[in-house]
This record gives structure tokens, sequence and C-alpha cells, in this order.
């Protein structure tokens, strides 16, 4: 995935691109055609040298919004190929495992001796348990027989992500793993650039996809328990709306003026609502949660991040709990409203998790990091066949 596609992985792969080549490496994309998806096209598409390939797209109710095949073209397979021939690449690199533009990129790699390295940001979890069975079911069979046999090496985007594969693919995938952390979405100039005012905004925020494992529920119960002490207070969620639990909530709480779901909006303006906000709440409700990418930009900026997370979720760069973001283990939405009390009750506890959590992501999870690290992995594997 890549822009327009307004997604984490598709950020992830532009932004490690645009590293990748400001440090001089030759960097090529082969990406899908967003033709008629109604997505606005980007300048980032005609960096590098980009190829789009045909897909076959369909929307997939409450599971995906731009669904979209590549793999049962069989013109694709040698497109890929000819265009990986021509670049002669050290290494490919696969974003993301359940992607279908997998198949393509290990034919390629299998005949131009390319090594195939994969990069897990994604896990393939439901809160519904036969939607969760199928998945995993799905995920087992397709790519731990049919992709990761044929990647040298998997990054793993944190150690959720780690656990993830080990619970469903056990030592065989994860004895390939690496943890290999993200960065923001971006220039790292247009979030530190940014000087946080600490006075009261008066917004809570949250970004995502609202989801049956992204559902803000227990935001909009905690929501609901301080909303009469602090009556300026609004809710605003950015993200397409798959699941309408929370819209309905808000509503039976009386509390639809207050409570703003935007749906998806470009980044510009996901970047503009983090400067107005005060606090910003993420939370998983599956079994592996997350930061996400919307979530570091958030530290990035100063603005203090509750989350649901283990503090070790980034390998060993551990997250401090009320120092560099707050922590909620669980869900409970009277912990959350305590958390956020304490947070709207002191521009002092605001200011040092702010100013906190923006030094460990500058520190940790900036782009020339990330990219140093994941060079060390391409080095590692040049040379090495698949076959």
């Amino acid at each position: 995935m890549f822009p327009p596609a307004r997604t984490g992985t598709s950020f992830y792969t532009a932004n490690l691109s645009r590293e990748l080549s400001g440090n001089g490496n030759a960097v090529s994309v082969i990406t899908l055609d967003y033709a008629g998806s109604g997505l606005d096209d980007s300048a980032e598409i005609k960096k590098y040298n980009t190829y789009t390939i045909p897909t076959l797209s369909f929307s997939v109710k409450g599971w995906f919004k731009h669904f979209r095949i590549c793999s049962i073209l069989p013109s694709n397979y040698y497109k890929v190929h000819k265009i990986v021939k021509a670049a002669n690449p050290d290494v490919i690199l696969l974003v993301n495992h359940y992607l279908d533009i997998a198949f393509p990129a290990i034919f390629a790699s299998i005949v131009n001796t390319v090594p195939l390295i994969c990069s897990v940001g994604t896990q393939l979890q439901s809160c519904n348990p036969f939607r969760n069975k199928v998945l995993n079911f799905f995920d087992r069979l397709i790519c731990g027989h049919f992709i990761f046999p044929f990647c040298y090496k998997i990054i793993a985007w944190d150690k959720e992500i780690l656990r993830y594969l080990n619970d469903l693919h056990g030592s065989k995938v994860t004895d390939k793993c690496e943890v290999v952390n993200w960065g923001v979405n971006g220039a790292p100039e247009e979030f530190i650039s940014h000087e946080h005012d600490y006075s009261l905004h008066n917004q809570i925020l949250g970004v995502g996809a609202v989801s049956e494992q992204r559902n803000f529920l227990s935001l909009v119960e905690a929501f609901g328990i301080v909303a009469s002490k602090y009556p300026d207070l609004k809710l605003k969620v950015i993200g397409h709306i798959y699941y309408d639990a929370a819209v309905r909530l808000a509503q039976r709480l009386g509390l639809s003026n207050r409570v703003i779901f935007t749906g998806e909006l470009p980044h510009s303006e996901v970047l503009y609502e983090i400067k107005r906000s005060d606090a910003y709440f993420v939370s998983l409700t599956a079994k592996y949660v997350g930061l996400g990418t919307a979530s570091i930009e958030t530290m990035m900026m100063g603005v203090p991040v509750i989350a649901n997370i283990p503090g070790d979720l980034l390998g060993s760069h551990i997250l401090k709990d009320m120092e560099d973001v707050i922590l909620c283990h669980g869900l409970s939405s009277s912990q959350v409203a305590d958390k956020l009390c304490m947070l709207f009750d002191s521009a002092s506890l605001r200011t040092s998790i702010g100013q906190n959590g923006r030094r460990f992501v500058k520190k940790f999870m900036s782009w020339d990091k990330v990219s140093a690290d994941m060079c060390s992995v391409f080095n590692s594997c040049i040379g090495v066949s698949n076959d």
C-alpha cells in the first residue's frame, strides 16, 4: 500500500522510501492502481521509481473499504518480474504479509534470485469469535505456507506483532523475526516545529478506523463520566466508521453535540486536530494491541497520549507510565475517566507527559533510526537466494 491510500501501512511505505532514498539508496516502489477509489492523487506517487499494477477492486462491508486484489491477474507476475529485473535490487521488501501482492513479489524474488523480506505491521484479528477464527485460519494457511517460507527475514513492527506471529505460526516464523519500530508520517520538521500550547483546548482526540477492534466505546463512556465536570469539553474521533456502536452510545447518552465523528480526513487535517487537542486516546479491543501511526505523531507533537498497551511494546525501548505516556491496563471507562481528569486538572502534568513523549519518539522512532535499523537487516540478507 502506498499513497494516495491513507493507512498506516501506506504511510510506512512512503516514509521508509523517502528516508532510504534520502540516504543515497536507489528505491523502486511497486503498488496497486487506486484509480476509481475516490482517493485523491498524491505527489508522493510521482517520487522514486513508482510503478502501479492493475487490480480488481470491490468493497467488503465491515471488513475493508478499498479492497483490491492483484495476484489473480497473470500479467502482474510478468510485470513485477520485469520491474525487479530492470531495477536489479539488493532486496525486495514486502510491506505487510496479508496483501496479495506478496505472490508476484515471491515470483520475482525466486526468478531474479533476490532475497525477500516481509515487514509485518498489522495483526489480522477480530473481536467477533467466528470472524477471528476465519482470519486465523487463512493467516496460517496462506501466509504460513505460501508467503513466510519464501521470506529470508521478517520484520515485526513491535512486540505485540511478534507475539501474534508466534501464537499463529510458532518458531518457524519467529526465528526469522527481528523487531524494528516504525516512525511518524512525514518529515520530522513539521512535528518538531510545533510548540504545543498546554493551556486547555477542551478537546480529546481519537484517530483510526472505527471498527470492532477499535470501537472507542470505553472512550465515549469515559467522556460521559467527565462531561458534566468539564462542560466545554468535546470529543472528536477521526476515521472511517465500519462499526457504529460508539456513535449510537453517544446518542443514547445525549452527547451527540459534544462527541463528533468526522469520518476519514486528509492527513493535514488530522495534524491540525492534534494541535487543537489536550489528550489523545488510543486502544484496541482485540487480543493484540498497539500504538498506531497517529499515536506516535501525536507524541511527536508533544500532546499527551493515553493507551492500553504494554510498556515494553517497542522492545527494549520502554515506555514509562505517567512519564512518556499514560498507560491503561484494560478498557475500564472509569479508569480512562480518572486518567483524563488527571490531565485536565494539571497543566504541568500535560506538559511533562507531552514533552517526555516527544523526546521518546525523537530518540527511538525517528525515520533515520528506523531506516538505519532496516538497512542492517537488508545488509544481512544481501546475496542470499530464496530458492
